[in-house]
């Protein structure tokens, strides 16, 4: 058997067909497919069965309810093949991603291949930290552009090397894919090359994990990154100097996840809770940090400038005050996933707090980047004494070219 794909599977049926399709007809026919039911309570069980019943290189394991780590641990414990993958039952591959890994494995005798990422559903859009990765034939253990790719299903690997390393996946309800990565990265040092002819596609949900911030959902991934974090300094090869560069980054990824994913999420938050952990989090971090990263931090919030960890205050302190009277729903939605999350929302430029006044007609639909546009806009010494009509003009020409 040349590849093992381990396909976890939780409430999938709007969506596993269409990966289970995609999987059986793929270029590569020498391919096990092993299907982790993880206790689904809808139809997906049948469509798995249903699958099975017709194509033998589909395994389906059933399990009760344990979550996606163990469905997976599972997996690999099934898995017959050579190599193995880790496919979402919501996600899909370019028709020839299994026989271009699979390829790029056996010619370079390395233990992970690498493959592109491209997201589809809410957006279209590739990753360019991915695309430069995939371009290197070999790619050492602490480059630091795999800190940015802890995607778990644009990884190939070698089975035997992933089994003896005794590497799983942790418990966690969220970033267990980075932990489970960088852990058998530091430790069992692989071989890792780039493939570029190889395409994993990742379904983005209006409804994703990361639009639901809470406070297990922080700990999960605080928990995570001080995983890889302690990992890295137990296992790294190197100078002292070089390890504690890397352990620098390892705590700039983990503060500009906890801003870019979280803090600026914080209108769809799970109440002030959320802020506080992000904000004990972040003060965490800066006890470990150098002048150096601090600086490369402060770059990250330019658009905010402090940080305020309450919605009250933010309301009574707003960078940015939206006027709208009678605004619809779509319009407001639009106004809180903006990702310059300092703002307020009033009828009345009159009542305006915050140092820039927008006014709407509130039946747009804006862009999510445009509050921080505006604001970097705003604060720059080029820009900023232009009247607020030209800076919302400027901005959205902006990122007119930026699409």
């Amino acid at each position: 058997m040349k590849i093992s794909v381990i396909v976890p599977a939780y409430n999938s049926e709007n969506f596993i067909s269409e990966t289970l399709d995609c999987l059986l007809s793929q270029s590569l026919r020498d391919i096990q497919i092993v299907v982790v039911d993880d206790g689904s309570t809808d139809g997906t069980g049948k469509i798995i069965k249903d699958y099975a019943e017709k194509h033998p290189c589909i395994l389906p394991v059933y399990q009760e309810n344990a979550g996606v780590s163990a469905a997976r641990n599972k997996g690999i414990d099934c898995a017959e093949g050579e190599y193995i993958l880790f496919l979402d039952s919501d996600d899909l591959l370019s028709e020839n991603a299994l026989s271009e890994l699979c390829s790029a494995l056996d010619e370079t005798q390395a233990d992970i291949a690498v493959c592109r990422v491209e997201s589809f559903g809410t957006d279209c859009k590739s990753n360019p930290v991915v695309d430069s990765l995939v371009k290197d034939k070999h790619i050492g253990c602490y480059d630091r552009r795999l800190l940015w790719n802890f995607i778990v299903s644009n990884k190939c690997y070698r089975a035997k090397t992933l089994k003896e390393s005794g590497v799983r996946f942790p418990a966690m309800g969220y970033s267990e894919d980075g932990a489970f990565f960088m852990e058998f990265i530091h430790t069992a040092k692989p071989e890792i090359t780039g493939v570029e002819n190889a395409v994993f596609r990742y379904r983005r949900h209006s409804d994703s994990v990361t639009h639901k911030v809470n406070p297990q959902l922080l700990s999960d991934f605080a928990k995570s990154m001080d995983m890889i974090y302690d990992c890295a300094q137990k296992n790294f090869d190197g100078t002292e100097a070089e390890k504690q560069d890397y352990l620098q980054e390892i705590l700039y990824k983990n503060y500009s996840a906890l801003i870019n994913e979280f803090y600026r999420l914080l209108w769809i938050s799970d109440g002030d809770d959320s802020l506080i952990c992000i904000r004990e989090r972040i003060a965490f971090l800066e006890t470990k940090m150098s002048s150096d990263t601090k600086k490369k931090c402060a770059l990250l919030v330019k658009d905010m400038g402090n940080l305020i960890f309450s919605k009250n205050e933010i309301a009574e302190n707003p960078v940015i005050s939206v006027v709208a009277k009678n605004p619809d729903e779509a319009f407001m939605n639009s106004v809180y996933a903006q990702s310059m999350p300092l703002f307020e929302i009033t009828d009345s430029k009159k009542n305006a707090k915050g140092r820039i006044a927008l006014k709407f007609k509130g039946n747009e639909r804006l862009d999510s980047r445009l509050f921080k546009v505006i604001a970097l806009l705003k604060n720059s010494s080029k820009t900023g004494f232009l009247p607020d009509f030209l800076i919302v003009l400027g901005a959205k020409i902006l990122l007119k070219i930026k699409k």
